[in-house]
């Protein structure tokens, strides 16, 4: 991070007359990490989206203008939720042109040749078959390289600078959201699958506790104490439930 932005928390800080333990105290994060954002150096060793977090806590605390500071922070943010769907959508896209590709010309070859079988006078079904086995594999190789170029101009699209293999992890790590709960008291909470029901995590978040939970679909979140409850979306929106024990489902 540039030094001059990291001046620019500490003099703000000093201007207001609050010291580094208050500030730290008053937005529940370490004082080292007040510290190491006012040195303009923003490595400790936590995830993106807790650095992240914790800038936009401070510059919002100290009254700065969180967009354009945001817009200064080394840490890049994760995809916002827009561009996963889409990315999703593109997925699903090409897996559905795939499948069609095949199916249809598969169809249509096993349809000519049964309907016009070639006529060689030594041996007509071995004919047949090497005839059709040229054309199955003249469709494969066709649709695979038509898969291969999309899923490559996705890629592209996306910003990356070196070409990498699409396996199905890859594709279920595009999908995943993330959350961060956190907790100012201790707070009892529980998080499972909106649709089948499956816990994902349950426990209790001491005073100052973080969880970062991944999920793909819409999931629902159980608490004791909201009052005590925050919760960071992957696309930097916060949410503070009002009622003291209740849930929310989240898409």
């Amino acid at each position: 991070m540039n030094d001059n932005i990291g001046t620019l928390f500490t003099e703000t800080r000093q201007g207001k007359g609050i010291s580094v333990d208050e500030a730290a105290e008053a937005i529940r994060i370490r004082i080292e990490y007040i510290e190491a954002i006012e040195a303009g150096v923003i490595d400790f060793n936590l995830p993106d989206i807790y650095k992240r977090g914790f800038y936009k806590s401070y510059a919002d605390y100290l009254g700065l203008n969180v967009e354009e500071m945001m817009a200064k922070c080394p840490i890049r943010p994760f995809e916002t939720l827009e561009s996963s769907q889409k990315r999703r959508e593109m997925v699903s896209q090409v897996a559905k042109k795939t499948q069609e590709v095949d199916h249809d010309n598969l169809k249509t070859s096993f349809t000519d040749d049964i309907a016009n079988p070639p006529r060689a006078p030594s041996s007509p079904k071995i004919a047949f078959h090497k005839t059709a086995a040229f054309k199955i594999g003249g469709i494969l190789l066709g649709s695979a390289t038509l898969l291969f170029l999309i899923l490559y101009g996705i890629i592209a699209h996306l910003g990356n600078k070196q070409i990498k293999a699409i396996t199905q992890d890859n594709i279920s790590e595009l999908i995943q959201k993330r959350i961060v709960l956190r907790s100012s008291g201790d707070v009892k909470v529980m998080v499972r699958s909106e649709k089948d029901k499956s816990k994902i995590f349950s426990g209790t978040l001491s005073k100052g506790g973080e969880k970062m939970i991944t999920y793909e679909k819409p999931i629902e979140l159980y608490f004791n104490h909201g009052e005590s409850l925050t919760i960071e979306m992957d696309s930097g929106e916060y949410l503070h439930p009002d009622s003291g024990r209740g849930g929310i489902q989240i898409k």
